[in-house]
């Protein structure tokens, strides 16, 4: 009997998208092309399980730049290219700012109190006013000192412990991160609050890329018994809704203690809670300000090493550029970052080879539109493909190529298109925090490559051995690990890595 309930409610759910849709297409237009998939269920059985933006971009290549498919009359539109991103996501991005129900990571998980998935509204409004008033650009040198400071004690943890290179740089990430949100100096990788807040973040990676999980998609699937063939996305490891909880009520509680002790250090809980008396909107945007300066600015910065390693080349020419601007006996300031082009450019590639967030948080359209001649429902899923868009050939020639050329200036070049755009989001709901995390790559990158020298690591008989090109692929991308020889590069490194006493 239950497949004939099951059946049932497909069958209503489909009429009722259906009846709606007809109703409100007075001109009758076409819905923009895609998968036609079954009746009722729709393309159930086309929508992938995992690394679906390769799948969306194989898509485009029979339907073009805009798909659409629906699952259980549930309409969903993927879109592949800039432009049509840009002319929704971006002009009209009055109607195109909510966020669709997502049952896997807001339920199943317990990530329903982070801003990229709130929905458009007063509260959306609130708390991105909290993040956008912290990280303004003009109050972006009053963080250069923790930046630098963090890696600064980088490149010496690199010097004691090369062959750990992973852990060191993920410990400077996270001392920049909980120094600046909740005002907490990480002394080592076995900090506490480092370590909890590691298994927090960590439990997104049980969502995939959120809004392609098949109960995104059909949200009552959450409802279905745990031991039904099909409910695995349920069946989360031990401790990860504990963990959630944790890594956003431990550290925002340990502020509150500090404050009303007198000894709370200047960062953004304290500053907001100062404020404002909206103690879950400032503990929301604190875990999210975590979350997301953390694991994404770790990829970036993982990716462009990979990559720099991998080509001795570019590593030499932005060597020899760190050694004309900067010179041999001091470190890199954010001073000499607009003298320093090429490395700019290798910034630049890194982010659009990254494609960190493949496909980002999807977008709800908020009334019926109109686009090219199609009709798009109320209520329809938006999804940017951003690895679509960072990894067209048409737009990147050899996308699959680490170029750092194909952003340089003068001389004639016609510099290909900036990433940034679509690297960290649309409209309304691109990343406040894209700045502050750019700042901090690149401080990592110079400082890094101006005074060590990284190869990759040799076998028993000497050979190198190979450098994998490929990620793992979750919500968030992360190169996959590889190993490496970091030796300092001139006689004068390691005094000026010494010297630095962590202060910037």
């Amino acid at each position: 009997m239950t497949g004939v309930y099951v059946i049932a409610i497909a069958a209503a759910v489909f009429a009722i998208y259906y009846l709606r849709a007809r109703a409100s297409n007075p001109k009758n237009l076409p819905l923009p092309p895609g998968p036609k998939g079954l009746p009722f269920l729709g393309a159930i059985y086309d929508v992938p399980q995992d690394v679906a933006w390769r799948t969306f971009q194989d898509w485009g290549k029979k339907y073009g730049d805009l798909i659409y498919f629906h699952t259980f009359g549930k309409p969903v539109v993927v879109i592949n290219s800039f432009a049509v991103a840009h002319d929704l996501l971006e002009k009209r991005s009055a109607i195109y700012s909510c966020r669709p129900y997502v049952p896997m990571a807001g339920d199943v998980i317990g990530w329903n109190w982070a801003l990229p998935i709130v929905p458009y509204g007063d509260k959306f409004k609130r708390h991105r006013k909290y993040l956008q008033e912290y990280l303004k650009k003009p109050r972006l040198p009053n963080y250069y000192p923790v930046q630098l400071k963090e890696v600064h004690k980088m490149l010496n943890d690199l010097l004691d412990d090369p062959v750990n290179y992973k852990t060191h740089i993920k410990r400077m990430a996270a001392g920049i991160t909980m120094m600046m949100t909740y005002g907490h100096e990480v002394k080592d990788q076995n900090d506490y609050f480092v370590n909890l807040a590691e298994r927090g973040v960590k439990t997104i990676e049980a969502v995939g890329a959120v809004g392609a999980h098949i109960v995104d998609l059909i949200p009552w699937l959450r409802f279905i018994p745990d031991w039904v063939p099909g409910a695995g996305f349920k069946r989360l490891p031990p401790g990860t809704r504990e963990d959630l909880h944790a890594f956003l009520h431990t550290p925002f509680e340990q502020v509150k203690k500090q404050m009303a002790a007198g000894t709370a250090v200047p960062c953004y809980t304290a500053t907001m809670l100062e404020e404002t008396d909206d103690e879950e909107g400032v503990r929301s945007t604190a875990g999210i300000t975590y979350s997301g300066g953390f694991d994404t600015t770790v990829s970036t910065m993982m990716t462009a090493m990979v990559c720099i390693v991998r080509d001795p080349i570019v590593q030499a020419r932005v060597q020899a550029e760190l050694d004309m601007v900067v010179g041999k006996d001091r470190l890199p300031n954010f001073g000499d970052r607009e003298k320093l082009p090429y490395l700019h450019c290798v910034m630049t590639e890194a982010i659009r080879y990254a494609s960190t967030t493949p496909v980002g948080v999807p977008h709800r359209l908020m009334e019926d539109d109109e686009y090219n001649g199609y009709y798009m429902p109320k209520g329809t899923m938006v999804m940017a493909n951003t690895w679509a868009m960072l990894n067209n050939p048409s737009v990147y020639p050899e996308p699959e190529k680490f170029n750092p050329d194909r952003f340089l200036k003068g001389e004639g070049r016609t510099p290909q298109p900036d990433p940034r755009g679509p690297a960290f989001g649309f409209g309304r709901r691109v990343c406040p925090g894209k700045d502050l995390a750019e700042n901090t790559v690149w401080a990592m990158v110079a400082s890094l490559f101006h005074v060590y020298k990284i190869t990759p690591a040799v076998d028993e008989n000497g050979v190198p051995i190979p450098i994998p090109t490929d990620f793992d692929e979750h919500a968030v991308r992360h190169p996959k690990p590889f190993k490496c020889k970091i030796t300092p590069r001139l006689p004068t490194s390691v005094n000026l890595i010494r010297q630095t006493s962590f202060v910037a």
